[in-house]
């Protein structure tokens, strides 16, 4: 009677194939491990409070619900999205195709000409509200 498959062991193919398979994700894990940032070098509460405190000002001027756009220094995307946060429950697009626009320029100078926005108030620290009178 001819040997079941199960009873010889694994082909040399599935086990290369499965190495390679495993080493893949192990060289995934390493990148993703490298390049995550170190979260015990912050405190969260303390920059949750800094945005919330930053931002008071003009969440009291802007609607309560709705969609704002956002514009803000080149290569800051934490500052976007510390700007949600602190704007919820806003919606804050990162787009200027809209009525209200958030500038949020704390680390550069304001760009806001080059984008037909129309300064309403500077509440300060960077924080500006923006209106783009060719929005829809």
């Amino acid at each position: 009677m001819p040997q079941s498959s199960s009873s010889q062991g694994v082909s040399p193919r599935v086990l290369i194939g499965g190495l390679v398979f495993a080493s893949c994700c192990l060289l995934s894990t390493i990148r993703v491990v490298s390049v995550a940032p170190n979260p015990g070098h912050l405190n969260s509460g303390a920059i949750d409070q800094a945005s919330d405190e930053r931002f008071a000002g003009l969440k009291q001027s802007l609607p309560k619900r709705g969609v704002v756009g956002y514009i803000g220094a080149q290569g800051q995307l934490h500052d976007y999205y510390l700007a949600q946060y602190a704007l919820a429950p806003i919606v804050v697009d990162d787009s200027t195709n809209h009525l209200f626009v958030v500038g949020n320029f704390r680390s550069e100078p304001r760009q806001t000409s080059a984008a037909n926005l129309q300064l309403v108030k500077d509440f300060g620290d960077g924080v500006l509200l923006l209106v783009n009178p060719q929005a829809n």
